[in-house]
């Protein structure tokens, strides 16, 4: 343990992080702490201790010591996306880790900081932070912009709706660039754009590790399986609730579309979880538990068109409030999903179908522009079960059961005009969505899992 702390604070020292001086008057000087981490390899087996010098955060002042500190986020849905068009065109595969990426920008704010453990200065003198430390408010938006840098002067162009995907494209030659925080996937077309990138980003970069990524079993941390509900009082229950639906909703949005609803609907009970809330959740565990075998494919169908939306809606489900469900299909392969209850009261099951589409459509639209420059312009198809909502949108009737719909949910009759989407009849027992919308007997799980 005594190798990993002088390793936490040398790393900061050859990165020049900090420079001495005297405070200025009124400038509060943060306190700062180690923190510990026991690194695994690929095959989750311990390897090293690791400590990392990271700074009090919580203690900054707004407009003193930080000011902006936005980082985009990146989606699943991306990540997905650049997978299916990786298997598609045989593309290669690599990840990668940038070794202390906060640290490799100037920090534009006056932070100072007292010094860390085994370091001794001058009475009553604190250190400046000149490079970005961990847990400060913007060091996420300090590295977002050097990276950023680093990748345009490579060539690689922001996405504009997503500035966590990068695209790099000469020629016939593609490259991709999927980054949260400081790990990265990229996709390539050919071994010579692969060596050409790789090179480029260890020239930039100290990376631990830029390697082939390989097809291997994931297993998820499911801890709860070993709670018990009796042993959890009521006092506890609201703690250890969030904490299992937060879990939940990761899996439910990185790979397991099929728990997408229940995890939806658990989540409403946040606030003021009881026991039989707590007893439905550990029942949803036991269901992960018992189908961790059950994968995410990612390949290519042909027999489907590029991209396709399945969409549905249940009307007055829970507290007259109706439920939304969408699935967006990229070449055969499920790439994104999402299941919402609406704000508003619906008046039918065509009202509520109708303004479904609206909300399918937007989130189809923003991921095709994402890959435009990468498979072209994408015309999504909307597929739905229900003809008078698709007689609404494609001809934008003005009947009198139709004209109380709010605004908002009328975009869809500019985008079939346009023919920026086409909408498609499809038969109920075909329509995958409905797993979004209500709780599902094991046969129609079976059959959309």
């Amino acid at each position: 343990m005594d190798g990993s702390l002088r390793g936490g604070t040398e790393e900061f020292e050859e990165y020049g992080g900090v420079g001495r001086g005297g405070r200025r008057q009124h400038h509060p000087n943060l306190r700062n702490t180690m923190g510990f981490a026991l690194k695994s390899d690929s095959d989750g087996r311990p390897i090293r201790h690791k400590a990392c010098l990271v700074v009090q955060g919580h203690r900054q002042v707004w407009g003193m010591n930080f000011e902006e500190t936005f980082a985009p986020t990146p989606t699943f849905a991306m990540l997905q996306s650049i997978l299916t068009i990786t298997s598609k065109n045989s593309w290669k595969t690599n990840t990668f880790d940038v070794t202390s990426a906060y640290l490799h920008r100037k920090i534009d704010e006056v932070v100072f900081v007292r010094p860390p453990p085994g370091v001794t200065i001058g009475e009553n003198k604190v250190l400046r932070l000149k490079k970005a430390l961990y847990v400060l408010k913007q060091a996420g938006r300090c590295w977002w912009l050097h990276l950023k840098n680093v990748l345009q002067e490579i060539g690689f162009k922001a996405n504009d709706n997503d500035q966590s995907t990068y695209v790099y494209k000469i020629g016939d030659n593609y490259a991709m660039l999927w980054i949260h925080v400081d790990n990265g996937v990229l996709v390539t077309s050919n071994d010579n754009i692969r060596e050409k990138m790789k090179l480029n980003l260890t020239e930039k970069f100290e990376t631990k590790k830029l390697v082939a990524a390989t097809n291997r079993q994931l297993t998820a941390n499911q801890p709860l399986p070993d709670i018990k509900l009796e042993s959890s009082p009521a006092s506890h229950i609201d703690c250890h609730y969030l904490s299992a639906i937060g879990m939940m909703l990761y899996v439910a949005k990185a790979t397991r579309p099929d728990i997408m609803y229940a995890v939806n609907y658990l989540a409403r009970f946040e606030v003021n979880a009881q026991h039989n809330h707590w007893k439905a959740l550990k029942h949803l565990v036991d269901y992960i538990s018992t189908t961790k075998t059950q994968t995410l494919k990612i390949g290519v169908d042909n027999t489907r068109r590029d991209m396709e939306v399945y969409i549905d809606m249940n009307w007055e489900g829970e507290g007259s409030r109706s439920q939304h469900g969408f699935c967006i299909i990229l070449f055969g392969t499920m790439v994104a999903w999402n299941s919402k209850q609406q704000s508003c009261i619906s008046s039918s099951t065509c009202q509520t179908k109708y303004m479904a589409l609206s909300f399918a459509a937007k989130e189809a639209l923003w991921l095709a522009s994402n890959l435009e420059d990468v498979i072209g312009h994408q015309c999504p198809v909307l597929l739905l079960d229900n003809k008078a909502a698709i007689q609404i949108a494609n001809n934008s009737s003005s009947k009198k059961k139709s004209r109380h719909i709010q605004r908002e949910f009328h975009i869809i009759n500019e985008l079939v005009v346009s023919k920026k989407v086409t909408i498609n009849w499809i038969a109920t027992m075909e329509q995958m969505a409905d797993i979004f919308t209500k709780a599902q007997g094991k046969l129609k799980t079976n059959q959309f899992s």
